[in-house]
């Protein structure tokens, strides 16, 4: 496979060289560089084509993927990328406005089914997985004329067990910030893919963070929507209770173009059935908010775990004031300290056997069928010796073989009482204190170090530095991070603005002032 990667990486760098129109070079465009606003103008005026495009990001991938910087986000090419773009550009009327996503080219995470491109899960058991069918999310950026780049590297079925953005199929990925440090996880590969320039957006999927938090510690824009208000079918399953779709982009403005193509009512995933749908586009008068005289309150019960988390959090209440807004400190009970105790991990082991099973035998003849046989195939590859797989996520692999806990009396209890509980005391604290959202670091310590590797600048004195992350993830409610800042090391810090559910735009056109303010270059 990786012969096979740099063969085509090699022919597309050097029989394709990439270049610009003479426009773009005159106005000193790097396309890589440019936001999707520019670039679906450059593309609208024939400044550059979807060709273009695609072999710069194409020769970015080769540059710095598995060579150069190493960052191992990319671990599948769209063999057809490039006569898609060419098919595009034929199409394309001089001087007609097309769909936002037109032309444009895009990575997804390898949990998501691609139509005739493996989908690995990150597991070295699918590594002959070729859906016939794309996943819902993937399939409508498709139909508005978007260009599939290839798959991007994940923790092994989405869950780290302390190996972020490790995968059996797809190795190790690495920070672009700093070679000594992950991506966190399990969306490691979107989140580095994008913050490496291998596109100017990658699909994603978040459980407990795993949106968030690879985009906090790479610079770059993670959203966790509102549950339910994008699909997940064609998605392989790791707790539905928690599990949405995202994207990660370098800015908020591109986010919510995104996310504006993405979300919609699906059949066949019944959370976007009860998710009351947004008749209009988030970024109708997305511009039209202030800051000024909103409440923003400060969350402060995950505090101390780096001083320079701690510094950037203090950073980011400054420029909040000095935009006009009101700032509260708030802690809020003990309970959502431990989510993942008394909700999340408990959940996740019910869950994940029947859910995974199910997606599993939708698979083609040949593929496993179930649980089982997946294990069966799994250890297999890796007993040859050949293949490593993260020892913690094969052990937890094996334990879920014996998952029969959905219909036990505390997987019923959290769902029926625990959950709701969590969400009505929320709402009722955002409501009461008439809070435009919640804020606090996305994560409480910066990206740690790679398995067997040791950054002495790395500081960390938290028990769980993803904790605030599980309050979105149980509740359902929105939340996003945007870069603010940087702690030693090199490290990107992020902070999160947590909402209630369906302000979803608030949210965002929140996070873009924000962004403003912060001012950090992408």
């Amino acid at each position: 496979m990786f012969i096979k990667f740099c063969l085509y990486a090699f022919i597309i760098l050097f029989i394709f060289p990439v270049s610009l129109t003479a426009s773009a070079e005159e106005d000193g465009l790097n396309i890589i560089d440019m936001n999707l606003t520019q670039l679906r103008t450059a593309l609208d005026k024939n400044e550059i084509t979807s060709e273009e495009l695609v072999k710069a990001y194409l020769s970015e991938i080769e540059k710095n993927n598995r060579r150069g910087k190493n960052i191992n986000a990319v671990i599948t090419i769209n063999n057809a990328a490039l006569n898609e773009a060419r098919n595009w550009d034929k199409q394309h009327k001089a001087g007609t406005k097309s769909q936002p996503l037109a032309g444009i080219p895009f990575l997804a995470k390898d949990n998501m089914n691609t139509k005739g491109i493996i989908t690995s899960g990150g597991s070295i058991a699918l590594a002959n997985n070729i859906p016939n069918q794309n996943a819902f999310v993937v399939q409508k950026l498709l139909d508005e004329g978007a260009i599939l780049l290839g798959k991007t590297n994940l923790s092994e079925l989405a869950a780290s067990y302390q190996w972020f953005g490790y995968s059996s199929f797809g190795g190790q990925t690495i920070n672009p910030y700093n070679p000594l440090r992950n991506a966190s996880g399990s969306s490691s590969g979107s989140a580095a893919a994008v913050a490496a320039n291998f596109a100017p957006f990658a699909l994603a999927t978040d459980t407990s963070g795993s949106i968030r938090e690879p985009a906090a510690v790479t610079s770059t824009v993670g959203f966790r929507p509102t549950f339910g208000l994008t699909s997940r079918s064609g998605v392989i399953p790791l707790s539905l209770t928690a599990d949405v779709t995202g994207v990660i982009t370098r800015n908020v403005m591109d986010q919510v173009i995104v996310i504006d193509e993405m979300k919609g009512e699906d059949k066949n995933d019944a959370a976007t059935l009860f998710m009351p749908q947004f008749a209009d586009h988030f970024t109708d008068g997305f511009t039209q908010f202030t800051l000024k005289g909103k409440i923003i309150a400060v969350l402060d019960n995950f505090d101390k775990g780096n001083p320079d988390v701690d510094r950037v959090k203090e950073e980011a209440i400054n420029h909040l004031k000095s935009a006009g807004a009101l700032v509260t400190h708030i802690r809020l009970p003990s309970t959502y300290e431990k989510l993942w105790e008394t909700v999340l991990g408990p959940v996740g082991v019910a869950e994940f056997r029947p859910q995974f099973d199910s997606y599993l035998r939708l698979l083609a003849d040949g593929q496993p069928k179930n649980s089982v046989e997946f294990m069966l195939s799994l250890k297999k590859l890796t007993e040859q010796g050949t293949i490593k797989i993260n020892p913690a996520r094969f052990k937890g692999l094996e334990e879920t073989l014996n998952s029969r806990t959905t219909d036990s009396p505390e997987y019923i209890r959290i769902l029926s009482k625990t959950i709701p509980s969590l969400r009505t005391q929320l709402t009722d604290i955002i409501s009461k204190g008439k809070y435009s959202a919640i804020m606090f670091p996305t994560v409480s310590c910066p990206a740690s170090s790679l398995p067997g590797k040791s950054d002495p600048e790395y500081v960390c004195k938290s028990a769980d530095p993803s904790a605030a992350s599980y309050i979105a993830s149980t509740t359902g409610f929105p939340q996003v991070t945007v870069p603010a800042g940087m702690a030693a090391g090199n490290a990107p810090v992020g902070i999160s603005f947590l909402g209630a559910p369906g302000a979803d735009k608030q949210l965002l056109q929140l996070s873009f002032l924000f962004e403003q303010l912060i001012n950090i270059p992408h």
